[in-house]
């Protein structure tokens, strides 16, 4: 019973907490339309975030931008193991997510400049329906990073600069998902289960349930405070072209004391379930874990070619390989619970941005951007969880000056992905499976090892298929300078 408690908390937690390739990019309304670009541009306060370093070349004394952008996501899952009738398909409800910034920066002299920086740099949503197919693996997730980054810029000659800030960051996460895969086979093996246990008079409770979930776990958490740091460096090779270079560093979000609430279908299924022991008491309890939130290594460059036209690329290095495994661990000992160590196997990733902006007149500026940001999840490791995938994103936006103080940025993208659909499978055991097997082995004759081996052999029933995505990013941004 131990082994079938360890597989439900194990299928519970491993899979869930962690940010996944959900960096988010868009963090600047104005540079959303110029493909996310802008480490080799100068972009007053914004540059806080895309290189500390250009805040030295502000013109006005003080830079305050703030801007919101609103992003619809869609994902449609089909099973690649049936066809016709027999197909399973699934499709997202994503509610809209709607990461921000605030940035400031202030130049008591010409070549230093003092900055606060605040965005949601990490976060993710994603929404299927409760009893889709997937939903031991997943029915919603939200997760969420904030983060204040106070910054300090020098320009060491007339077109050379550098800067750093610190980065101190915080986040939430919650979750849900089913104990059990949802279906007719689920309930007739938990018929099965009460049956030899003496308790078959309830076995109806489960076959009538449907394709209904029967217990639910929802699972949240606060993360304390990390902090890292973000560092640039700018130089002006010539009047046309500018060179830039940022790092930002890895951060571990750390949970000290997550927690677990279990939603059952009715009352009776739960009496019953608590009764078998198939529910480990997670709800009696608390966890801990820790986060990683991957470094960034951008290098890039822009070229002027007349006044009226500007072009940049960026090639962004992103560390997910901090992915590399995941550990849970339950504060409670008496709970009995041991600790879960899940294999992630996350690979480094770049990304490669390209943008360019045309000024007709000091009144508007309009922006066209593309790119494309790889996948850092392996086929082998491919959940609903976070579906993901090498993204290709196309950008347009433009800039309104309707005063000399003032300036409003509005900016539309559109993502899909590089594969048409990414197709890819995730390792699961079954516990309901393992536990049949298992108590059928040891019925028969095997030692405890052998039964064990022989039960979560038959239990891996990894859920596979392919998915396509789709997202709209509509951002709307004003800044003020003077």
């Amino acid at each position: 019973m131990k082994k079938i408690l360890l597989l439900l908390a194990a299928a519970l937690l491993s899979p869930q907490l962690h940010a996944e390739g959900y960096q988010v990019n868009n963090l600047s309304s104005r540079q959303n339309g110029m493909g996310h670009v802008g480490t080799a541009l100068k972009l007053n306060s914004e540059s806080l975030w895309f290189n500390p370093a250009a805040a030295a070349f502000q013109r006005s004394k003080f830079d305050l931008s703030a801007g919101l952008t609103g992003i619809y996501s869609y994902v449609k899952y089909n099973n690649i193991d049936y066809s016709g009738e027999n197909r399973i398909s699934a499709e997202s409800d994503n509610k809209i997510s709607t990461p921000m910034y605030v940035y400031f920066n202030y130049k008591p002299t010409d070549r230093i400049g003092v900055g606060l920086a605040f965005n949601t740099p990490f976060g993710s949503a994603m929404d299927w329906n409760d009893n889709w197919a997937g939903a031991h693996l997943i029915q919603n997730i939200r997760l969420r990073a904030y983060q204040v980054q106070p910054t300090v810029s020098f320009k060491i000659c007339k077109g050379l600069a550098v800067g750093a800030g610190l980065a101190i960051a915080w986040g939430d996460f919650d979750l849900a998902r089913s104990m059990f895969p949802v279906g007719a086979a689920t309930n007739a093996t938990i018929a099965g289960i009460l049956t030899s246990q003496g308790m078959g008079q309830y076995a109806p409770l489960f076959t009538n349930a449907g394709d209904r979930a029967l217990v639910s776990a929802k699972l949240k958490g606060d993360s304390q405070v990390a902090v890292g740091v973000n560092v640039g460096l700018m130089w002006d090779i010539t009047e046309e072209w500018t060179v830039g270079f940022s790092y930002r560093s890895r951060l571990n979000m750390k949970v000290k004391r997550g927690t677990a609430d279990l939603d059952y279908l009715s009352p009776e299924i739960r009496q019953v379930l608590s009764r078998t022991g198939l529910i480990p008491r997670l709800s009696e309890g608390t966890f801990n874990t820790e986060l990683p939130l991957p470094a960034n290594l951008t290098w890039a460059a822009s070229f002027r070619p007349t006044p009226k036209w500007e072009f940049a690329v960026d090639l962004q290095w992103v560390g997910w390989s901090a992915y590399e495994d995941l550990n849970v661990s339950f504060n409670e000992p008496e709970l009995k619970i041991e600790d879960i160590y899940s294999v992630k196997n996350y690979k480094n990733t770049l990304a490669f941005r390209f943008g360019g902006e045309y000024k007709p007149c000091d009144f508007v500026q309009a922006r066209l951007g593309m790119y494309v940001d790889e996948s850092p999840v392996r086929s082998d490791y491919l959940n609903p969880e976070t579906p993901s995938m090498t993204k290709m994103a196309f950008t347009a936006g433009f800039t309104l000056n309707p005063a000399r103080f003032l300036s409003l940025d509005f900016a539309y993208g559109y993502v899909t992905s590089a594969d048409p659909e990414r197709t890819g499978s995730y390792p699961y055991t079954d516990p309901l499976t393992y536990s049949v097997v298992y108590q059928q082995a040891v019925a028969g004759g095997a030692a405890p090892e052998a039964a064990a081996e022989t039960a979560s052999k038959a239990a891996e029933q990894p859920f596979s298929g392919n998915y396509r995505l789709y997202a709209h990013t509509f951002s709307v941004g004003v800044r003020f300078h003077f």
